[in-house]
């Protein structure tokens, strides 16, 4: 590796051609990049410099003769071809050349290699879609391919010249006033991937999946590079609608039962491939059969109607987390390993188990870690004789504490009593869309009415009571308007114009679209029914959409019995909420560790603590010298007294707090750290289960 100074206008003169590889980016300098390139070069002119620093560009030989193969630094490189282009254009469609500054002069100094062949003359080739775009710029206008950032940012140069600053002449002896480190791999010992990682070590300008698709191809001989481009990398960006940084962190998820920090994806990925790699081809050939399940999981279509309401369903819920374990199943599924029917089965209770921790308001803090490992637990479990969703039943009945299986009752109890209007817009719809249209000889689009506003959750008991409804309601009507308002009895699905809510019943049962002429048959059975509305009728209601409840979510029933228990299953995860006072701690799992047993929660706490300290000693360091406030007390200092308990060399830990001291302050560390409260998992007794 050899590096120096260059002029930039000498170094785009001397080479045939620039060749960008496909596992580069695509060009996205955006028009404030473009302004503050044309505002330096205004500025070298004016303060007369004689040079202008414009950056680095790394670059290696190519395979061909006089090819450079950009490593680093082709947004650069293409900003600067469009400039010129843009200026040779203006002057010829502003008939301003002259023998010194034309466009015949500037393309074939600068941007085209006059003496290859016509069609691969190019200096300058990036990746195919960007290379499209580009190439059309030499010709007519009417042939320019507008979506790209590649013709905008040429626009926005040809459009500047109309009034700039300083002259034609003026701004190219600018131009040719930038400098930049042109840094040369040219020894077989030079790593690119290495160089290009720590050019690009603060991360501003990569995404993750670019800095994955820069190691899975930068390696690789060009001819292979373009190969797996366009047969596999390309294919998966279309799959999974160009957000593959997100696709990734759902696939390492699923080979490594825990979610990645959203700040790790790329080294997460760079040392699970490392570590578990095989044939890269092969590789590809996986990671493109996930791509496909996790398109028909985006697009809730895999060809069977069943699987595909499901999908829809949770797409409309916006149940995310569960994406990993999907994209498991519905791989099995494409590859014929498992059939429809046992998808269909795992599926359904899948939706029961969140549709019920949804209604009884099970917090979802515990569900990244379940379905993170339901995958990996099902694989432990899984047997010829056995079908999986039988295993998958079992898995999930037998969670304990924040990883429960709400049950009938509570389902029940929750429904009787919960605020079901102030509740999450998309659950309240999934919610009643799922009690009308289950078992309905034809489904209605509750979800397309409810989005266009032609359907809405409406009060049968209005909001605001006039004379007329307090009347009907009796002496009591404060008490029944406080306690039933919002209770799931008194809720329904209308089509009348929400101006009219405020009628009285009977005028709702009559007018147009409502409870008479009602296309919701079950929902609106009961007003339809009667004539009054009143408490009596609201309880009799609820009761009746409760048991619908139970009928669309049953719990599941299992035959399978393991010959050993999961032991994660009997294990709190945290939640970042329970501080567990009174409870009394057997051992913890944390992060990827195994079982640690202990006896007190200060055992844990500074185990986990400690742990903490060996991934980042820094921080822990920093939060002692600036007497960081955690909250609930100092809980680092540089200095040592009997409450204390080293955890790095002169670094000491307070550790005589309480159980919700402790806990809140893992808590604000672990946000600090950028942890999941998941990766912290407790094997501990309730007050209720001491002895």
């Amino acid at each position: 590796m050899d590096g120096g100074i260059k002029n930039l206008s000498e170094f785009m003169r001397g080479s045939s051609r620039f060749y960008i590889p496909v596992y580069q980016r695509n060009y996205d300098w955006h028009i404030d990049n473009c302004k503050r390139l044309l505002e330096d070069l205004v500025t070298a002119h004016k303060e007369k410099r004689k040079t202008h620093f414009f950056g680095s560009l790394v670059v290696k030989p190519g395979s061909l003769h006089q090819e450079t193969i950009i490593i680093d630094g082709q947004q650069r490189l293409t900003t600067v071809s469009l400039l010129l282009l843009a200026i040779g254009k203006w002057l010829k469609d502003n008939e301003l050349e002259d023998r010194q500054i034309n466009l015949e002069k500037i393309i074939n100094t600068f941007l085209i290699d006059e003496w290859a062949k016509p069609g691969n003359n190019y200096r300058l080739e990036s990746n195919p879609k960007d290379f499209e775009a580009y190439k059309k710029l030499f010709d007519k206008p009417k042939y320019y391919v507008e979506s790209s950032n590649i013709t905008r940012n040429y626009h926005y140069f040809y459009d500047q010249l109309e009034h700039f600053p300083i002259s034609i002449s003026d701004l190219l002896d600018a131009y040719r006033k930038l400098e930049v480190m042109i840094v040369n791999l040219n020894s077989p010992e030079d790593d690119p991937q290495l160089i290009f990682e720590s050019l690009n070590s603060t991360g501003l300008s990569l995404t993750d999946a670019d800095r994955i698709r820069n190691f899975l191809l930068m390696d690789e001989e060009q001819s292979e590079q373009e190969y797996l481009f366009n047969s596999f990398w390309e294919p998966i960006e279309e799959r999974t609608n160009y957000d593959v940084s997100e696709f990734f962190r759902y696939y390492l998820t699923l080979k490594l039962a825990k979610t990645p920090n959203r700040n790790q994806i790329y080294e997460v990925f760079r040392d699970y491939y490392t570590t578990y790699s095989v044939d890269k081809r092969e590789f590809f050939e996986q990671l493109a059969e996930y791509a496909f399940a996790y398109q028909q999981i985006l697009e809730n279509h895999t060809g069977n109607r069943t699987i595909d309401v499901i999908l829809y369903r949770f797409n409309q819920l916006e149940v995310t987390v569960i994406r990993p374990f999907l994209m498991a199943i519905l791989r099995n599924y494409n590859e014929h390993i498992i059939n429809e029917n046992e998808v269909a089965k795992i599926l359904r209770i899948i939706e029961n188990y969140i549709a019920r921790r949804m209604i009884t308001q099970t917090p979802s803090n515990a569900l990244n870690k379940i379905m993170a490992t339901l995958y990996r637990d099902l694989m432990k479990h899984q047997k010829e004789d056995i079908s999986p969703s039988e295993v998958i039943a079992f898995i999930l009945l037998n969670k304990q504490r924040s990883g429960y299986f709400p049950t009938d009752e509570d389902v029940q109890n929750s429904l009787e009593t919960r605020d079901m209007y102030n509740v999450n817009s998309k659950f309240r719809t999934y919610f009643f869309e799922r009690l009308e249209n289950t078992n309905h000889v034809e489904t209605l689009n509750i979800y397309g009415g409810i989005e266009s506003g032609d359907i809405s959750v409406e009060h049968i008991m209005p909001q605001k009571l006039n004379s007329i409804w307090k009347n009907e309601l009796g002496e009591s009507y404060q008490e029944i308007h406080a306690n039933y308002l919002n209770n799931l009895g008194n809720l329904t699905l209308t089509g009348y114009n929400s101006k009219y809510s405020n009628r009285p019943f009977k005028e709702k049962k009559n007018i147009e679209k409502g409870f008479n002429e009602s296309h919701f048959s079950f929902l609106n059975q009961i007003p339809k029914a009667t004539n009054e509305w009143g408490k009596e009728e609201i309880v009799k209601r609820r009761n009746q959409l409760i048991d619908q409840a139970l009928m669309v979510w049953p719990m599941p029933e299992t035959t399978y019995q393991p010959i050993e228990s999961i032991e994660e299953s009997n294990l709190y995860i945290y939640d970042g909420e329970e501080t567990y006072t009174g409870y009394r701690i057997k051992g913890y799992i944390f992060v990827d560790e195994d079982y640690q047993e202990v006896t007190t929660w200060r055992e844990m706490f500074i185990q986990v603590i400690k742990r903490l300290a060996r991934v980042n000693p820094n921080k822990i360091m920093e939060l002692a010298s600036s007497r960081l406030n955690s909250g609930y007390t100092t809980l680092f200092t540089d200095y040592e007294d009997t409450r204390r308990t080293e955890i790095i060399p002169g670094i000491y830990l307070k550790t005589s707090i309480s159980n919700f001291g402790k806990m809140n302050c893992l808590r604000q560390l672990f946000d600090l750290f950028d942890i999941d409260y998941g990766e912290l998992q407790l094997d501990a007794l309730p007050p209720k289960e001491e002895i």
